[in-house]
């Protein structure tokens, strides 16, 4: 079986110039040994000068014959220099695009050219003409056509009736006009008028209602809502509260029974000094409570409600300050 040889990218083939090295890797080897004879000629103290010489006599022969990756330095030298200069990131801007019904079209101008045909082409035309000519119909359109020319045949068979003009009777003759006569109108001159005078004359009772006796009716009293003494707010720091306020003007705190146990579902109400309630909160299992949002600066009442318990209305003072967790203890 004859053997083909494998194919290369001829576009990177480079032409071997001394033995097995390249022009380019003749070139980075001269360079390197030339980069070392300037320094050697540099008048340098020597320990400078020998590690600068064997760094650019080294650094050629890395450049022509110690390649990474298969790639050779000089690529990874450009590569590093584009990732650091070269801006890594781009912004795409979507551009409008304009409708096809607003673009103008360029105008063709259509060409008309005469066919040519060839001797062949005209031989061809004549003897198709001396054919006889036969259409072909389908089935479907000659039944069509038959349809067609039956209903074509009663129109043809009825006949419309004629109708005679009637002669016009003669105008009959015209009556002399005749003119009104205006005569002045009469006067009339009416009977004096005589007062009518009333048979009857109308006369108004009042009807006789039997008298009742009415008893004053007492009106149900809306029952008197007793006040309860407003008491201090006072401040626990040592409540489990798990996150105290870090805000001012947040109101948290827990409610407890007499013996400091939990009480659950407690319902507190929070009132501005006009008495129109602005918080309505409602304790956790671990019986605590916390307004979401701040309060404006002012006095408010605490009512709150539990039943078989009595809670005093609690007084507190907000004045734009991280308020302590409250202690509110059943009586």
């Amino acid at each position: 079986m004859e053997q083909h040889p494998v194919p290369q990218h001829i576009a990177s083939y480079e032409f071997r110039l001394i033995g097995d090295m390249t022009l380019k890797q003749f070139g980075q080897l001269a360079g390197g040994a030339i980069l070392g004879l300037i320094v050697y000629a540099l008048p340098l103290p020597g320990i400078f000068k020998w590690p600068l010489i064997i760094l650019f006599g080294f650094a050629g022969f890395a450049f022509a014959f110690l390649p990474i990756n298969e790639r050779p330095l000089s690529d990874w030298l450009v590569s590093f220099f584009k990732a650091v200069f070269l801006p890594t990131e781009f912004v795409w801007q979507k551009k409008p695009r304009k409708p096809e019904i607003f673009e103008t079209l360029p105008y063709k101008p259509l060409t008309t050219g005469t066919a040519k045909f060839t001797p062949d082409r005209q031989t061809l035309n004549q003897y198709l003409a001396t054919l006889p000519y036969q259409e072909s119909k389908n089935p479907f359109d000659q039944k069509e056509e038959n349809f067609l020319n039956e209903i074509v045949n009663l129109f043809q068979l009825l006949h419309p009736h004629s109708f005679s003009p009637q002669p016009f009777a003669p105008a009959p003759p015209k009556e002399p006009e005749t003119k009104p006569i205006y005569q002045p109108p009469r006067r009339i001159t009416p009977p004096p008028i005589q007062p009518v005078r009333p048979k009857f004359q109308p006369s108004f009772q009042e009807p006789a209602w039997p008298k009742q006796a009415y008893r004053p009716v007492d009106l149900p009293q809306k029952p008197v809502r007793v006040r309860k003494p407003l008491v201090a707010a006072k401040t626990n720091q040592q409540l489990p509260i798990p996150s105290t306020p870090t805000r001012p003007n947040i109101i948290v705190g827990m409610v407890l029974d007499k013996e400091g146990k939990i009480i659950e579902g407690a319902i507190l109400e929070i009132r501005n000094q006009q008495g129109i309630p602005v918080r309505a909160l409602r304790t956790s299992r671990l019986g605590q409570f916390m307004i979401a949002t701040p309060l404006p600066n002012g006095l408010y009442e605490i009512e709150t409600e539990k039943e078989g318990y009595q809670f005093d209305i609690i007084k507190i003072e907000v004045k734009g300050e991280i308020i302590q967790p409250i202690e509110i203890r059943a009586k």
